[in-house]
């Protein structure tokens, strides 16, 4: 799994990897190729509580053919116990919203 350079990142328990590799294969599974897939928000940036939602951000040509409801279904339907936020940021308009999503992601698979 790729990893983020995010400074002062707080070790993640066995607990949270368990689950954050149980999304991002789900993930991997139902987004295609060319789209990046990544983790971004306080889980990336290792500062999160039990609580914090799971920010999952997806990336490409255009919009994510079909949208994002599939996924964000098929995560609130498993074990990940974390509330997910799917954003499809061919659909962002916020340049800072962006800009800050990008700078502390975790690349889990790069668009090809």
């Amino acid at each position: 799994m790729a990893t983020s350079e995010i400074r002062d990142r707080q070790p993640r328990s066995p607990f949270e990897e368990r689950y954050l590799a149980e999304a991002r294969r789900i993930c991997l599974e139902l987004v295609p190729e060319p789209y990046d897939v990544f983790l971004f928000g306080s889980r990336a940036r290792g500062h999160c509580e039990h609580s914090s939602d799971l920010d999952i951000g997806i990336a490409g040509p255009g919009p994510l053919p079909g949208g994002v409801s599939r996924l964000t279904d098929r995560l609130l339907d498993s074990d990940v116990p974390w509330r997910p936020q799917v954003v499809d940021f061919a659909l962002v308009s916020d340049d800072d919203f962006r800009r800050r999503a990008y700078e502390e992601r975790e690349l889990w698979r790069p668009a090809n």
